[in-house]
């Protein structure tokens, strides 16, 4: 009698990988792949002196990772976070390697909003995906919201507001990652455990950290 439960419940659990599989696998903190070791949802830490490659070793990295796939780039999206805001001459000098990824920079003080609203894009445009890929049949938590606020009228409806919206992200690969490269934060304010707003809203958002990986710069003293 034992054995059936544990068979059956075996079962349910095999059920479940199958289904979830992609999903699950993006949630691991594993290498990328085995010639690209860097981990596909974790924080990588650069730490050496002044002078010594850091930028130019982050830049590699998000060179490297367009090629790990034919058509697309693993991180669609390469974010370089400074307290300037703006590139400096290291990284305008090697940008023009990464075509396939889009690089943007942003202002430290622009980070939690920034991160934020990609959170809530990329858990609106996830749901979107995963309710095509059911056929329209299994909408997610997010999806439901979505359809019980717009009321649509039929399915039609319903399918041209799903098509406006994937075009107005204008996102190629699904699911949609993003690098994001801390620039010298190591000792940030922002990233300090006293500041817990930022070092909870990190810790705690399973949407974000399954999309989104860190390289943290720091100068070695």
């Amino acid at each position: 009698m034992l054995e059936k439960k544990f068979a059956d419940i075996d079962k349910k659990f095999e059920n479940v990988l199958n289904k979830n599989k992609r999903k699950l696998e993006n949630a691991q903190i594993k290498p990328i792949h085995d010639k690209f070791l860097f981990a596909q949802n974790g924080i990588t830490g650069l730490i050496a002196p002044p002078g010594s490659g850091k930028t130019f070793t982050y830049l590699k990295m998000a060179a490297q990772q367009q090629e790990l796939d034919e058509k697309n780039p693993f991180y669609e999206l390469v974010v370089i976070c400074s307290t300037s805001g703006q590139f400096d001459q290291t990284v305008n000098s090697f940008k023009d390697i990464i075509k396939k990824s889009k690089l943007v920079c942003i202002k430290d003080t622009e980070l939690l909003d920034w991160i934020k609203k990609y959170q809530r894009r990329v858990l609106k445009y996830n749901a979107i995906n995963e309710y095509i890929n059911s056929k329209f049949k299994d909408p997610n938590e997010e999806m439901q919201r979505i359809l019980e606020k717009k009321h649509f009228r039929n399915k039609q409806k319903e399918i041209e507001y799903i098509s406006k919206k994937l075009q107005s992200y204008d996102w190629k690969t699904y699911p949609h990652r993003c690098l994001l490269i801390l620039d010298d934060f190591a000792s940030h304010p922002l990233l300090r455990i006293e500041n817990k707003t930022c070092v909870e809203f990190l810790r705690s958002s399973d949407t974000l950290t399954s999309q989104l990986s860190f390289v943290y710069r720091q100068q070695r003293v």
